[in-house]
């Protein structure tokens, strides 16, 4: 089976309204290749993926980012900003939490403050060389985490960035250690793994705070 084919066995097998990342398409087709053509490989997909786009097979969101469009009577749907954002940085199609949603929203979620952010902060392990940068298509910041992101650690790292609070948000309720408390409480966290995980991020104000809240 040539190249072609096997990117059109891979984009067959995705949900229709569903991005399909570049990334993923590499990480399928290179286990039918050589190593060492791998270079020659990768360039002949971004061929193949535009002009599979020419030909009304994907549609194209953004750079290296591909979808099969659902169409409705009005015809063509686009793919929101909102399932990109999920399955690029937050979670990955089998289910996996990789990144959460952290500074003024989480605040906010948090009922902290009201305020609604314009740009999204994100904490991910997709951000792997960076500490930090803004991507300007999806209008959100991506954060580099202290710790490997989880499905068992994620609302724990939520929690931490509460206390922390780095980018100095402006706290709007007189009660901040009791709506913190009831955070830990909805989350059903367990003061254990609290105090396992804030030594693990080696941070002294969260482990200060986390002793106090927690005693």
């Amino acid at each position: 089976m040539n190249c072609y084919n096997r990117v059109l066995e891979y984009i067959t097998s995705c949900e229709e309204g569903m991005p399909i990342f570049i990334e993923e398409i590499k990480e399928y087709i290179i286990k039918f290749y050589d190593e060492n053509d791998k270079e020659k490989v990768f360039n002949n997909i971004r061929a193949i993926l535009n002009r599979m786009n020419k030909e009304g097979i994907i549609e194209r969101a953004y750079r290296g980012i591909y979808y099969i469009p659902n169409e409705d009577v009005f015809g063509k749907m686009l793919l929101g900003k909102r399932q990109i954002i999920q399955y690029k940085y937050i979670m990955n199609k089998d289910g996996n939490i990789k990144g959460y949603f952290t500074g003024a929203k989480l605040f906010n979620e948090a009922h902290l403050t009201t305020q609604v952010p314009n740009v999204i902060d994100i904490a991910t392990n997709e951000c792997k060389k960076h500490n930090k940068y803004k991507n300007k298509n999806l209008n959100v910041i991506i954060r580099k985490p202290r710790i490997k992101i989880n499905n068992e650690n994620y609302k724990y790292l939520q929690l931490f960035d509460l206390i922390e609070n780095k980018d100095n948000i402006g706290i709007e309720v007189d009660n901040p250690d009791e709506v913190i408390y009831n955070f830990i409480k909805e989350n059903n966290l367990h003061h254990k793994k609290i105090i396992e995980y804030a030594m693990n991020t080696n941070n002294r104000k969260i482990i200060n705070k986390i002793l106090i809240l927690v005693r």
